[in-house]
């Protein structure tokens, strides 16, 4: 299943016959995901993108996590507790996909992953007082090892130490969960589940002030429709605009349909409320849709 023996991780000590502590990129593990298709390219996270990396399929992963988490912040303001309890989550998260790996996709010779292996993804939702910092670590298993939704107030958990989710739960203040959607990495992109927590910004934080600008409602549905013709469900995309109301109608499935009209984005979810999100919140309301769009479809994996 591993495609790589590569054991390092940055925070092991490095010797004779030991990579360096860099080393969770060390080939064969980069050279394979170095080779796997990127999504298209985004704005920095403070700028309202969406950072998102493949993690080592090895005892590497947390490492590389907690590389990748530092990278995505960095120049953000964060005050340094912050970063560290985010380092410290996205770790013990990573962790967790060493139990995931049963739809990865190889390519010749089962050296190189091509789809399916996990990853890691920040971006910021919400702006001013509310902003906050969204994590999420993706897996192609889409249910639980366990058969059974994790539960933070447990002895045991699904984790590699048998305490991840009780850390992130912990420093999190509750604020983390999890869902359906699909991976965006990879050449084709595979269903599974994230598992998320959020850190509230404080307001002194540069990134409060610098999210997604406002842009016009057809330029929101253009890149809504982009991205989620990315995300591998725009072959049945329909789409409708109608001028003199300024609204454009996207009909993803038969029973999941997005409105955008002026600043604010609309949809169905698969429990029959309605959600209604701001422009500014693109990235987020377009992960939004996608978990609609995987609870709509037909799965042999029970979430409930």
């Amino acid at each position: 299943m591993l495609p790589s023996p590569a054991d390092s991780g940055e925070d092991r000590p490095s010797g004779p016959g030991r990579p360096s502590t860099d080393g969770f990129l060390a080939a064969p593990v980069a050279e394979a995901f170095a080779t796997a298709p990127q999504a298209r390219v985004q704005p920095s996270v403070r700028s309202g993108g969406c950072f998102a990396r493949p993690l080592p399929l090895d005892g590497s992963c947390a490492g590389a996590a907690r590389h990748l988490f530092r990278e995505a912040v960095a120049g953000m303001g964060m005050p340094g507790d912050l970063v560290h309890d985010g380092i410290t989550m996205a770790s013990e998260l990573a962790a967790n996909t060493m139990h995931s790996q049963g739809n990865v996709e190889f390519g010749a010779g089962r050296q190189r992953p091509v789809t399916g292996f996990p990853e890691i993804w920040l971006y910021l939702r919400g702006s001013g007082a509310r902003c906050e910092l969204v994590c999420k670590v993706f897996d192609s298993q889409q249910g639980w090892k366990t058969g059974q939704i994790p539960d933070p107030g447990a002895h045991k958990l699904d984790s590699t130490d048998g305490r991840g989710l009780q850390v992130v739960n912990g420093l999190s203040a509750g604020q983390w969960g999890y869902h359906p959607t699909r991976s965006r990495l990879g050449s084709w992109k595979v269903p599974g589940k994230v598992v998320w927590f959020s850190l509230r910004l404080p307001p002194a934080c540069d990134s409060t002030r610098s999210h997604r600008p406002l842009v016009a409602s057809w330029e929101a549905i253009n890149e809504l429709e982009a991205m989620l013709t990315e995300r591998g469900i725009g072959g049945r995309l329909v789409r409708v605009d109608e001028p003199e109301t300024g609204m454009s109608v996207l009909s993803v499935t038969r029973d999941l349909t997005v409105w955008v009209q002026g600043e604010y984005v609309s949809w169905k979810r698969a429990d029959g409320s309605y959600r209604r999100r701001p422009i500014t919140d693109l990235v987020d309301v377009t992960e939004e849709i996608v978990c609609s769009h995987e609870e709509l479809e037909p799965r042999s994996v029970s979430w409930i």
